[in-house]
């Protein structure tokens, strides 16, 4: 991985989406949102940017979101579902291989993970979850387990025919063949006619739930608390921020803005 000051201006000019975790990539260590890091979302949105998030939260949460957060969408339940707005309205788009019947499915999952191991906590924020069915591992301290024993329920539920990743919170599974990336190339051809958005996009991102994108996009860049997570993956992201969370974001975010201002000078030939 590469210091995010290493991106050559001229690929940090191409890019006109930024698609980013949230939980560990814009929260900083005490899982809120700084803000300066929301101020940014707002700077990257009037420079014209399309900021996508793209989280394993739920659909209850982004319903919500979608009309309060300077962003064009939100990709959520790890790829089941995306919100955006139309003409001023919320407007759904649901990957066509969620089950109908997620109930039935939810408990499935829920007696194969149990069944792995009994100290496993159902994600505090279910409840709203339209198809994908969460564990806690490490959101709540009294209830964290190790990223080995996460790794453990993730295959007993995979064991029963179920998909599934590990974020830096939960254990995120559902049945339905979808997945951060799948979604993402879906969404952006049917909604914005992308079919090769390499070039285009950066993702960013902190666990190891993120690995299929930084695998795909070649921009893509972990923020610096990505290192501890490593070691899980086979895919890294091309590069790395300084510093940590939401700060590492707003980091990058500004290499962006730079790029994108002095593309445009150059174009016009506007003198800094």
């Amino acid at each position: 991985m590469k210091n995010i000051n290493e991106i050559p201006a001229k690929k940090a000019a191409e890019i006109k989406f930024i698609l980013t975790d949230i939980d560990g990539t814009l929260t900083g260590p005490d899982g809120r949102i700084a803000p300066e890091t929301y101020a940014m979302l707002w700077r990257l949105h009037n420079a014209g940017f399309k900021v996508i998030p793209v989280t394993g939260r739920t659909a209850g949460w982004a319903a919500v979101a979608i009309t309060d957060w300077p962003v064009d969408a939100i990709i959520v339940e790890s790829g089941s579902v995306v919100y955006y707005l139309e003409n001023g309205s919320r407007k759904e788009f649901v990957h066509p291989s969620v089950p109908d019947d997620r109930y039935s499915v939810h408990e499935k999952i829920r007696e194969a993970a149990f069944a792995k191991n009994p100290k496993i906590k159902v994600s505090i924020d279910q409840y709203s979850r339209f198809n994908d069915f969460a564990f806690n591992y490490a959101e709540d301290e009294e209830d964290k387990l190790t990223f080995e024993e996460a790794k453990e329920v993730l295959e007993a539920v995979k064991a029963i025919g179920a998909k599934g990743n590990i974020s830096s919170i939960h254990v995120n599974t559902w049945f339905g063949d979808y997945d951060k990336l799948p979604a993402s190339l879906l969404y952006l051809k049917e909604h914005y006619g992308i079919d090769d958005p390499k070039n285009c996009v950066i993702y960013f991102g902190d666990a190891a739930n993120d690995e299929e994108m930084f695998g795909y996009f070649p921009t893509a860049c972990g923020v610096a608390n990505l290192v501890k997570y490593a070691e899980h993956m086979e895919h890294l992201p091309a590069y790395i921020t300084n510093l940590e969370g939401g700060e590492g974001f707003c980091e990058a975010a500004e290499i962006l803005l730079t790029a994108k201002e002095n593309a445009v000078c150059e174009k016009y030939g506007v003198k800094k």
